[in-house]
C-alpha cells in the first residue's frame, strides 16, 4: 500500500483535488476531519478546553469557532494546541491506513503533514500550489473574514517556498478549474508513485 500525501498551503485547492481523486474511486482521508475526531475525544477536549479557558458547549464540546479565533491570532497559542491535537491525529491516521494497508494506494489530504511530522510515512508528496494573492481572495470569500485574518491564517503555515521545496510532484491551482483537474488525471495515469520502493 502506498501513502500519497496532498498537502499545501491554505487556498491552494487541496480539497478539491482530494474531492476529484475521491470521485475517481480513491480512498481519501482528510486529517481535518481526524482533527474534528481527536477534538471530540473526552481526554483532548477537557484538556483543551482547560488550557484555552474554552468552556464545553450544551452538547459537551468545544466552539471550534471560538479556538480557532485565538490559536489563529497568536502563533504560540497554535503551537500548543498543535503539541496536544497533533500526536492524537497522526495516530488515528496511520490506524486508518493500517487497516486498509491492502489496498494499493491510499490518499491523505492533510495542510499541516510537515508540521505533525507525517511527511515521514508518506511514499509521495502532493502540492497544490497558487501565489498568495490568489489565495488570500480565496480565503477570504470562502470563510468571510477580512484581508488581515487571511494574511494571519496564511502567516501560520509554511511559506510557499518551503512547500514547495518538499514537493515530490506540483498541481498548479491558479488558473481554471479543469487546468488543475487535467493536471490531477495525468498523475492519477502515470501513478508516478508505484516506481518507490
Amino acid at each position: 500500500m502506498k501513502f500519497i500525501a496532498i498537502t499545501g498551503g491554505i487556498g491552494t485547492g487541496k480539497s478539491t483535488v482530494t474531492k476529484f481523486i475521491r470521485e475517481k474511486g480513491y480512498i481519501t482521508i482528510d486529517a481535518d476531519e481526524v482533527g474534528h475526531e481527536a477534538l471530540k475525544e473526552k481526554e483532548i477536549k477537557m484538556l483543551v478546553s482547560k488550557e484555552f479557558g474554552i468552556p464545553l458547549d450544551k452538547n459537551g464540546e468545544i466552539n471550534r469557532k471560538k479556538l480557532g479565533k485565538i490559536v489563529f491570532a497568536d502563533r504560540k497559542k497554535l503551537n500548543q494546541l498543535n503539541s496536544i491535537l497533533h500526536p492524537q491525529i497522526v495516530k488515528m491516521i496511520l490506524d486508518k491506513l493500517h487497516s486498509l494497508s491492502n489496498r494499493e494506494e491510499i490518499f491523505v489530504e492533510a495542510a499541516v503533514l510537515f508540521e505533525m511530522k507525517l511527511d515521514r510515512y508518506a511514499d509521495y508528496i502532493i502540492v497544490t500550489d497558487c501565489p498568495d494573492e490568489l489565495r488570500m481572495d480565496r480565503i477570504m470569500k470562502r470563510e468571510h473574514i477580512s484581508r488581515r485574518e487571511a494574511l494571519l491564517r496564511i502567516k501560520t503555515q509554511l511559506s510557499r517556498e518551503e512547500f514547495l521545496k518538499r514537493a515530490d510532484y506540483v498541481i498548479n491551482t491558479s488558473k481554471s478549474l479543469q487546468y488543475t483537474l487535467n493536471q490531477v488525471s495525468i498523475l492519477l495515469q502515470l501513478k508516478p508513485w508505484s516506481d518507490k520502493i
